[in-house]
């Protein structure tokens, strides 16, 4: 499912560009987490929403870009595909 269809319609989709070409993908979800829970409105408790938010919204990036390829034992690993080093 896209990113931009989980999205609320008041909010615009997320854009998943690195500030630097030297961020690692964790320091880039950290940002991209914070991103969205400022968006909720900085509310109290419950990080790790904003967290697997961000970090299926960088697993979905990295799989429609192709430089990971999808596979069906994904939910349970898609972590790890995701900070394995490229």
């Amino acid at each position: 499912m896209p990113v931009e269809s989980r999205m609320p319609h008041n909010r615009h989709p997320l854009e998943l560009i690195s500030d630097s070409s030297y961020e690692s993908r964790r320091e880039f979800v950290e940002k991209l987490a914070h991103k969205l829970w400022v968006q909720r409105g900085s509310p109290v408790g419950s990080p790790d929403v904003d967290w697997f938010a961000a970090e299926q919204a960088v697993y979905e990036s990295l799989v429609a870009s192709g430089m990971i390829a999808a596979s069906p034992e994904d939910q349970q690993n898609f972590r790890r595909k995701i900070y394995r080093r490229a």
